[in-house]
C-alpha cells in the first residue's frame, strides 16, 4: 500500500463527507485463517481512522493552507470551470488563453507541500 495514496484517499472521502462504507480495497494474506482475516479488517480500520486524523491535521496546518492558496491562485478560473461539467463550461475552459511558457515560468510549490505532507504523515508536524 502507498501511504500518500491510501491518505489522499481518506482525506478525499472525509473532506467530501462521503456517507457510504469507508475501507481500503485490500485483502489478507491467503494463508490468513479466519482469526487472521478478522485482525485484517481491524488494522484496515485503525489506519483509516489513523489517516483520517493525519487528514484533519493537513487541512488544519497554515503552511499547508498558504501553499494550496499559492497554487490555486493561478488555477482559479479555470477551477471556477471544472466544479461541476456542462456544455458551456467546456467551451469557456477550451477557449481560454493558456500560455505555457508563462505557465512554466510560475514557481509552484509542490515539492515543499510534498514534503509538509509527508511531515504530517510521519508525525513531524
Amino acid at each position: 500500500m502507498n501511504l500518500k495514496h491510501a491518505f489522499f484517499l481518506v482525506k478525499l472521502l472525509e473532506d467530501n463527507k462521503y456517507n457510504g462504507s469507508r475501507h481500503f480495497d485490500a485483502h489478507a494474506l491467503r494463508t490468513s485463517n479466519y482469526e487472521d482475516v478478522k485482525e485484517f479488517a481491524k488494522g484496515c480500520m485503525r489506519t483509516y481512522m489513523i489517516l483520517k486524523e493525519k487528514a484533519a491535521r493537513w487541512n488544519a496546518d497554515p503552511e499547508i493552507q498558504g501553499l494550496l492558496k499559492q497554487i490555486n491562485v493561478q488555477d482559479a478560473a479555470a477551477s471556477k470551470l471544472t466544479k461541476k461539467f456542462s456544455e458551456d463550461s467546456a467551451k469557456k475552459l477550451l477557449a481560454m488563453p493558456l500560455d505555457r511558457v508563462k505557465l512554466a515560468e510560475a514557481p509552484l510549490p509542490y515539492e515543499k507541500l510534498d514534503q509538509l505532507t509527508m511531515e504530517v504523515l510521519m508525525g513531524i508536524r
